[in-house]
């Protein structure tokens, strides 16, 4: 499968992320971008995805953020690791895509986020068609290896 991973916010996307799922026989594609700086960052993911062929998205804070919509923009499953949904410390572009039905989320939540309330992620999807809430009473903002691991494989990674 060819999965994009998107970093989240003065974040990069760890080595040893990206080689859990090259370890499972996956390709696995990454940008790295500075979400304070560069505006047009949903436009080059698009492109990215698009030229690349990808398959499923995985994405963390904000690139959990721009990963549920480029996943419905694309028709594209997706992991979401905290996503930035209620609010951002960055600017975003604007754009509107109709969420479809056909897209399937899982959208894991540590408790513990001081960063992104988990309570406000979970009011706003709470009424949103197959996504799968997974609320992990260990974690906070950052998602540790093991608790990834179990994630990707609990979404059929």
């Amino acid at each position: 499968m060819r999965i994009l991973y998107i970093h989240g916010l003065d974040n990069i996307p760890t080595s040893s992320e990206l080689e859990i799922l090259r370890d499972k026989g996956h390709d696995v594609f990454s940008l790295e971008f500075d979400y304070r700086k560069q505006v047009d960052t949903f436009d080059v993911l698009v492109e990215y995805a698009q030229t690349n062929e990808i398959d499923y998205i995985i994405g963390a804070s904000v690139g959990g953020y721009y990963g549920y919509w480029l996943g419905h923009l694309l028709g594209k499953n997706q992991l979401l690791f905290n996503p930035a949904m209620p609010f951002r410390s960055v600017r975003v572009q604007s754009h509107n895509i109709e969420e479809r039905r056909d897209v399937g989320s899982y959208v894991v939540l540590g408790a513990h986020d001081d960063v992104i309330p988990t309570n406000l992620n979970l009011s706003y999807f709470s009424t949103k068609d197959n996504v799968r809430l997974i609320t992990c009473e260990w974690m906070g903002h950052q998602v540790d290896l093991k608790t990834f691991q179990e994630m990707i494989q609990l979404a059929g990674l």
